[in-house]
């Protein structure tokens, strides 16, 4: 029997019918449950998305609070900043390209001199930050202790009065790379 045999009365011409009803019904409600999916989806990822400026987590521990200026003045020449044009007499010493390799000269000139007057400048011309840290190394107890520039990035300089350092032949490490060494004399 095909479809255009069957005549209106029979049984089953009542069941296509109602098959075709059916189909719409269960077509237009997937598409319902499918928007109603979408706008929950879009709303649930919106909750649950990262903001900027926002940490919202469990693992979040506050920093420490900012150090007061008594703790800066404390710290040493690593924060502060040096008027330049009040030295006549200045001296500067490079952190040379390729320093951050082991075996690489680091400082020129090695060893330094500059007379008490002076202002001594390190000036990083290597492409990864370094410091100029008076002591031998790391492990040396006087390590920081006549001075420290900090952090000298990249293509920066940092400067220590060469009265703050004190006379005598002072060794100096870079505490970022401890193998780059050097030496200055103050007269």
């Amino acid at each position: 029997m095909y479809i255009k045999d069957i005549n209106r009365g029979d049984p089953i011409h009542f069941l296509v019918k109602m098959a075709d009803k059916t189909d719409k019904r269960a077509f237009i409600a997937l598409m319902v449950l499918a928007v109603i999916t979408g706008i929950v989806t879009f709303y649930a990822f919106g909750a649950v998305t990262p903001k900027s400026g926002v940490v919202d987590s469990i693992y979040r521990q506050e920093l420490p609070p900012e150090a007061t200026a008594s703790e800066d003045a404390a710290a040493g020449a690593a924060g502060a900043a040096v008027d330049e044009s009040a030295y006549a007499n200045k001296v500067e010493i490079k952190i040379l390209k390729g320093s951050s390799t082991q075996g690489n000269p680091s400082y020129d000139p090695n060893p330094g001199s500059a007379s008490s007057d002076a202002l001594v400048t390190w000036v990083n011309d290597d492409t990864v930050p370094h410091t100029a840290t008076s002591g031998a190394g790391p492990s040396d107890p006087e390590s920081g202790k006549l001075f420290d520039t900090g952090i000298i990035m990249a293509g920066d300089k940092a400067s220590v009065p060469a009265e703050k350092i004190g006379a005598g032949e002072h060794d100096y490490h870079c505490t970022v790379h401890p193998f780059m060494q050097g030496k200055i004399t103050i007269t």
